[in-house]
């Protein structure tokens, strides 16, 4: 059984539109599809019609969106909501308005999707991932409008008294997923950019933004490993293009685009799978200074 694992992204999601072009290009089928956050968004629509026809579609749709579609207002107004004790930087009404503009009016609930199609969230009442796509009669918009709700930036969803936010928090890929229902071969569209550094990280949301990416790329490598001694095929295509866009710029989405395609053209014309493929910062992580005294990397 095939499927596809949609990583988040944010605004860099085209990359995997791109992606799924190319694997459809090559007569790739998936028989499921996981995605988180961006990939939520990207892997319902795919869902929904599997094909090149539909993966133009999505591509327009990207291309279409402007930042003001998703991040309305400014640094002062934003600044404001955080004075006055709101839950994000931004309102979630226009991101919730443009998902549900562009969702395909027949695409009401998961049932309605061609392919298998499961969204991740994160609930931060119960610190817990909980997952939307096994009951088919689930209507569509609040799970894949929570999967791709970035924290602090995007307030929860609210369904059924949890607060659901961007299921990146505990499964940026969701390999996991995959492999509880049935998944025997993963093609894992992993957006992940360079995580190490080689300088010093300073500042507040800096800080906490390394924090949490260097969590999860340890969780990345745990359950890549996982699957391999599971049995499954992975097939893992980190693409890093575009690592410094900014999270409110939506005009290098054609760009993006084309670069996801090329990305995954290149790994199918020359397909490694069972290995892991070496993450975005593995490189860097090497060139770096001599461990501290006494350490060791738990990976290499």
């Amino acid at each position: 059984m095939i499927a596809i694992v949609l990583s988040g992204g944010a605004n860099r999601g085209p990359l995997e539109v791109g992606a799924l072009q190319s694997l459809i290009a090559h007569g790739i089928k998936a028989d499921l599809v996981v995605g988180t956050s961006a990939g939520a968004l990207n892997g319902v629509f795919y869902a929904f019609d599997p094909t090149a026809a539909g993966m133009e579609r999505l591509a327009q749709i990207w291309i279409e969106t402007k930042v003001e579609d998703v991040f309305p207002g400014n640094w002062f107004t934003r600044a404001w909501r955080v004075l006055t004790g709101q839950d994000s930087l931004v309102d979630g009404a226009n991101f919730r308005r443009t998902v549900q503009k562009y969702l395909p009016e027949a695409a009401k609930t998961f049932g309605d999707l061609k392919v298998p199609f499961y969204a991740v969230t994160a609930d931060i009442m119960s610190a817990t991932t909980i997952i939307f796509g096994d009951d088919k009669t689930t209507p569509l918009i609040d799970p894949v409008v929570a999967s791709a709700s970035f924290p602090i930036v995007l307030p929860p969803v609210e369904i059924d008294g949890f607060q659901l936010s961007d299921g990146g928090v505990t499964a940026v890929v969701p390999i996991e997923v995959a492999l509880q229902r049935g998944a025997t071969e993963l093609y894992i569209v992993d957006l992940e950019p360079s995580v190490a550094r080689s300088e010093e990280v300073h500042g507040v949301l800096a800080i906490a933004m390394q924090t949490l990416t260097t969590s999860l790329r340890e969780q990345l490598i745990d359950d890549l490993r996982d699957a391999i001694t599971a049995g499954a095929k992975i097939n893992h295509v980190n693409i890093t293009a575009f690592p410094d866009l900014s999270l409110f710029d939506f005009s290098q989405s054609a760009r993006l685009i084309e670069a996801g395609r090329i990305a995954m053209d290149t790994y199918l014309d020359a397909p490694r799978p069972y290995q892991i493929r070496p993450l975005a910062s593995a490189a860097t992580a090497q060139a770096l200074r001599p461990l501290p005294r006494g350490g060791k990397r738990l990976h290499n």
